[in-house]
């Protein structure tokens, strides 16, 4: 039985609480009807039932609801009974069915303890009733109706906001009007007891983690004592709750690192990355609860293989490794954590259709990201919707990692392998030699094939180590050098060089050199081991490849001159393939003449820069002889008595001696049947001699010279084409023009004669004919001798003060007659006055060109004529037409000379007044433009600088 000192007193039913139950809690005024309503709140919603804990006996305290000494001592006794209780135990769950056991029937009829989940959802974790058969009825009603944190009553509002709840009394009356509405966890709450409610938040450091919630049915009803009893409750709860979880955070942080420990054992012994993703699907699978698990591997096109799956489908295996799409999936290096399904397809809506096929639930995408790159991704899925906490993903991702990085190593001990199998066949197969420094006992250990490659005797041999960089070329030692020290002091890894050495015999090869660097016990380098291959042919055919690139660029930059570009080809020759280069040209009188020269030794090409004005070449000269003969002259050995053949005289022959060529190739320039010249390449100690392959190379070279130099003429011809074509254009123009005007004299004559004899019918029809026909003329004449001033840039202008209003009447007026007989009817918008620095007599031809060109295309539609001046105070003058409107495709040629956008049968002309008008506009220092459309007219617009000092340069004349 409960103790009666501690039980809070009663009174009947039916009577009004007492005044301290009515008003214990400010906040809530527990009188007002809709204080039903929030008790009933506290069990509409909870999260999804835990297992249920059968309550142990309860604590034989009783209520405290007399306010006497006797009742003060046993809440006392009670909190000291519930501090001893809760403090007994670090588990999570034992702390909850104690808190409960401690309320029940001390404090409530029945209570439950409610807990805030990472995803703000509400768990019932602990329940309790006086009637232990209705602790299950305790638990539906949060499965039933599951609320969330932060909703705004009841539970939900405690746990949001951490202040206690006080319900005294739930009216009877009010409750029957809810049930009569259909509110069915309000009818199973009051079916459980619900007469009196306290709500009281668990709150630890700062954070609600709960609720308590406490149920008076028949006992009682509950006052601000009880509220503060249950607070304090409430709190050494919290306290206990919390030391809870963080103890189960701490084994199960504690448990996951001994895992990953594990992991991290199992992984440094798989080699390979099958039994890496074997690994890790395992570890995953165990650790994680997931019911599905695939690891998958990153290929170089971007699609995923699959190593290791577990649960998936084979559609959906399919889909991992070629989508349906065809395209190859984003990798991000960030994790994807979805807690549910409509998570996921909103992150990845184009495999909404097989997330769906593979049912509900939250799923995880981790890349595998290793040290360099992603190398996978690892694949998870539950069978429910459900919240990462950070813990876990931290777990999930350190795993990844590990795997990641366990799948780097099996890709490099792959690549070891595949390298070691490739080199042994290399070296079975093809010319190569290995060696090996010990660096412990100061050896330099190298094969036959090696010592063969640098000129030694083809044996094994064991030499100091360094004596493989006194044969190094003086331009790559530096480098090599400082690579070998690197790899003697950094950390054992791979290496690869390229470099040159000198032959005993004085030749020069390439070698390509591969090895690896191992450590001994203390960590530091102590071997390097390889092999190395001749590469020579490959890097003297990237030479020549070089050779030819750089003397294409050279001379597509020198179109108009080539000869000036031949001392930079021969500079070119010399730094790829040649000790020195002679180029010699076809002269007019039939004899070779030095153009340049160039030798990769400064003094040496200053000797041959100060003999380019000489003649000295003997009659076996190769450069004589192949422009003889036309054929190329190859000399792969050129000994003593060659050399005399060569040399005409003793200076010659000092030089022969000093340049000590060892072989020498002239190669002619031959282009439409003619030689043009010759280029001489020659070589001398300690390069190499030159090959047939450098003959190829110079015929290619020297088909490139020759082009070049043929274009360059056709190109100076071209030019003096031109000129002589504006000259004779010219000349002409101005020879046409003196009998033009005589005829014209003549015709005036005729005219005033028949006049003054008073004679008219078809003589003066015909004569006017004439004359009409001998001014077309003479404007067609005028046409060709401004076309060949232009392009002679001889067009001279005569600026002065004109009024572009009264020039613009002016040509209108003369041109009266042609707008009345084309039937275009014409609107002048002019100012009163528009003056600049311009020629007049230019800019009439200009204008009047325009309003030609709008009468003769107008098509019988009005033409109008505006002037004015913009804003950068530049004049401009429009002439619009109504007509036939100009072709897209015509406009960008409408400006050219001949140029015609119309038919010449229909229309006729030369196509030159445009050319001749924009050609004058840009001398003034402005600009034509035009706008039309088919069928819509055209609209020329004339815009010219007022003053001179602000006009443009004109562009250069168009040949």
């Amino acid at each position: 039985m409960p103790d009666p000192s501690i039980k809070p007193s009663t009174k009947p039913a039916g009577e009004p609480p007492p005044p301290s139950a009515v008003t214990a809690n400010d906040a809530v005024p527990v009188s007002a009807p809709d204080g039903m309503g929030e008790a009933v709140a506290l069990e509409s919603a909870s999260a999804a039932p835990m297992e249920v804990v059968s309550p142990s006996a309860p604590v034989s305290l009783s209520g405290a609801r007399e306010a006497s000494a006797s009742g003060e001592e046993g809440r006392f006794a009670f909190l000291a009974r519930a501090g001893e209780v809760l403090s007994s135990s670090l588990d999570e769950p034992t702390v909850l069915r104690q808190l409960a056991e401690l309320v029940v029937p001390g404090l409530a009829d029945w209570c439950a303890v409610d807990l805030v989940t990472p995803s703000r959802t509400v768990v019932r974790r602990a329940a309790a009733h006086r009637d232990p058969a209705l602790v299950p009825s305790v638990y539906a009603i949060a499965e039933r109706w599951p609320q969330r944190a932060d909703g705004p009553e009841g539970v939900a509002q405690v746990l949001g906001t951490g202040a206690p709840r006080l319900i005294a009394d739930v009216p009877e009356q009010q409750l029957l009007e809810a049930v009569a509405r259909g509110n069915e966890a309000l009818e199973e709450t009051w079916r459980l007891g619900c007469r009196s409610v306290m709500l009281v938040p668990l709150v630890a450091r700062g954070r609600v983690l709960g609720c308590l919630s406490l149920m008076s049915g028949t006992a009682g009803r509950y006052g601000e004592c009880d509220l503060e009893l249950a607070r304090e409750l409430a709190r050494r709860a919290a306290l206990s709750l919390d030391n809870a979880l963080l103890y189960g955070e701490a084994r199960q942080a504690q448990a996951r690192t001994a895992r990953l420990q594990a992991v991290t054992a199992a992984l440094s012994r798989a080699a390979s990355e099958d039994a890496v993703a074997q690994v890790l699907a395992r570890e995953v699978w165990e650790a994680s609860g997931a019911t599905r698990v695939a690891v998958l591997a990153l290929e170089e096109d971007g699609f995923m293989r699959p190593l290791r799956v577990l649960g998936y489908p084979e559609d959906a295996l399919a889909s991992f490794t070629r989508p349906s799409d065809g395209v190859a999936p984003d990798i991000r290096r960030e994790a994807g954590w979805f807690a549910s399904l409509e998570e996921f397809i909103a992150r990845y809506p184009e495999n909404a259709e097989l997330a769906r096929r593979q049912g509900a639930g939250a799923r995880a995408v981790v890349p595998l990201w290793g040290e360099t790159r992603v190398r996978g991704l690892l694949l998870l899925a539950w069978p429910e919707p459900r919240v990462f906490p950070d813990s876990e993903r931290a777990f999930l991702e350190a795993l990844a990692h590990q795997c990641a990085q366990a799948l780097e190593r099996s890709a490099l001990y792959e690549a070891l392998r595949e390298r070691t199998e490739r080199l042994r066949q290399a070296l079975v197969t093809g010319d190569m030699g290995t060696w090996r420094l010990d660096l412990v006992r100061g050896k330099e250990l190298r094969d036959a094939a090696l010592n063969h490659m640098l000129g030694l005797p083809a044996v094994d041999s064991a030499v100091p180590v360094g004596d493989l960089l006194g044969q190094l070329h003086p331009e790559d030692r530096p480098h090599v050098e400082a690579e070998f020290r690197r790899y003697q002091r950094g950390p054992p890894g791979f290496f690869e060089l390229e470099f040159r050495v000198i032959r005993r015999d004085g030749g020069v090869r390439w070698l390509h050199s591969v090895g690896q660097s191992f450590a001994g016990p203390d960590g530091k380098v102590t071997e390097l081991t390889g092999a190395m291959a001749d590469v020579t042919r490959r890097k003297e055919a990237e030479e020549r490849l070089q050779l030819l690139l750089d003397a294409s660029r050279v001379l597509a930059l020198r179109l108009d001159d080539v000869e000036e570009a031949l001392p930079e080809v021969a500079r070119l020759v010399v730094d790829h393939v040649a000790t020195g280069c002679l180029v010699d040209l076809a002269a007019p009188d039939g004899t070779l003449r030095r153009v340049t020269a160039a030798h990769r030794v400064p003094e040496h090409d200053a000797r041959l820069h100060a003999a380019l004005g000489g003649m000295d070449r003997g009659p076996e000269h190769p450069a004589l002889q192949c422009f003889r003969t036309g054929e190329v002259c190859f000399l792969s050995r050129l000994d003593s008595s060659r050399c005399d053949a060569v040399s005409t005289s003793a200076a010659h022959r000092a030089l022969v001696d000093r340049l000590a060529p060892t072989s020498v190739l002239s190669v002619p320039l031959r282009a439409r049947g003619r030689t043009l010249g010759v280029i001489t390449l020659f070589t001398a100690e300690p390069q190499r001699t030159l090959v047939a392959a450098d003959v190829a190379m110079a015929e290619e070279l020297a088909l490139r010279l020759s082009v070049a130099l043929e274009n360059a003429r056709l190109f100076h011809d071209a030019q003096s084409a031109v000129r002589l074509r504006d000259e004779f254009l010219s000349v002409a123009s101005h020879e046409l023009k003196t009998p033009l005007t005589s005829l014209i004299l003549q015709h005036n004559l005729i005219g005033r004669a028949l006049e003054t004899a008073g004679t008219t019918g078809p003589v003066t029809g015909k004569l006017n004919t004439a004359q009409r026909q001998v001014f077309r003329l003479t404007a067609l004449v005028d046409n060709l001798l401004d076309v060949s001033r232009l392009s002679l840039g001889k067009l001279a202008l005569e600026r002065a003060e004109v009024d572009l209003v009264q020039l613009t009447r002016d040509a209108v007026e003369r041109l009266e007659d042609v707008f009345t007989q084309a039937r275009c009817p014409l609107k002048l918008e002019l100012p009163r006055t528009l003056t600049g620095q311009w020629d007049a007599l230019r800019l009439d031809q200009v204008l009047v060109n325009l309003l030609t060109n709008a009468a003769k295309y107008g098509a019988g539609h009005p033409v109008s004529v505006r002037a004015g001046v913009d804003a950068r105070d530049e004049a401009w003058v429009e002439v619009r037409d109504e007509g036939i409107g100009i072709e897209a495709d015509a406009l960008p040629r409408l400006f050219g000379r001949f140029e015609r956008a119309v038919s010449e049968r229909h229309y006729g002309g030369m196509g030159l007044g445009l050319y001749i008008s924009r050609q004058i506009v840009q001398a003034l220092g402005g600009r034509i433009d035009v706008d039309s459309q088919p069928g819509r007219g055209a609209t020329f617009t004339l815009r010219l600088p007022r003053n001179a000092a602000e006009a443009r340069p004109p562009p250069p004349p168009e040949l």
